[in-house]
């Protein structure tokens, strides 16, 4: 079955401009054309878009994505080189994923934090909360926030 870029459109919800703005980075060199020079993709040119979005929202640039899409087309022969480009994403989306982790648990910390002032009346209630009063969560959460080198030290590892 073949598409044209506003049945493209329709299925990825890209915008015919975003479809055609990859076509003119070459990011689909093999599309196929109609008599009347219409393009025509197939659904695995379908699949290649959600590939192409999720790369970017992977912080890949288009470059980079051109130079993987060139790899499909050129074949076998590139499969170390795709399987390096994604390892190596893999690592550091993981890297990122640990770093945003540590940054929900100390907002938590700090909603839970002005939760308790909120409901006391007043910040200070935390000087004189006793320490079983506090989540063991908190605690926890609170503990590692003492220590600003466990972020240097995990940027400086990256």
């Amino acid at each position: 079955m073949f598409y044209t870029v506003k049945e493209v459109s329709e299925k990825t919800g890209l915008t015919p401009y975003t479809i055609r703005f990859y076509l003119k980075e070459g990011l689909f060199p093999a599309i196929e054309r109609a008599s009347n020079g219409t393009r025509l993709f197939q659904d695995r040119d379908i699949e290649s878009f959600y590939m192409i979005e999720c790369m970017k929202r992977c912080g890949m640039t288009i470059s980079e994505i051109r130079q993987y899409m060139d790899w499909l087309t050129e074949g076998d022969g590139n499969i170390d080189l795709c399987l390096n480009l994604f390892r190596k994403k893999q690592e550091a989306l993981e890297r990122e994923l640990r770093r945003l982790q540590e940054c929900a648990q100390a907002v938590r910390y700090k909603v839970w934090y002005y939760e308790t002032a909120q409901q006391a009346g007043t910040i200070s209630v935390h000087n004189t909360m006793p320490q079983e009063d506090i989540p063991e969560e908190m605690r926890k959460i609170r503990a590692r926030m003492m220590h600003v080198k466990h972020f240097t030290q995990e940027d400086a590892e990256a």
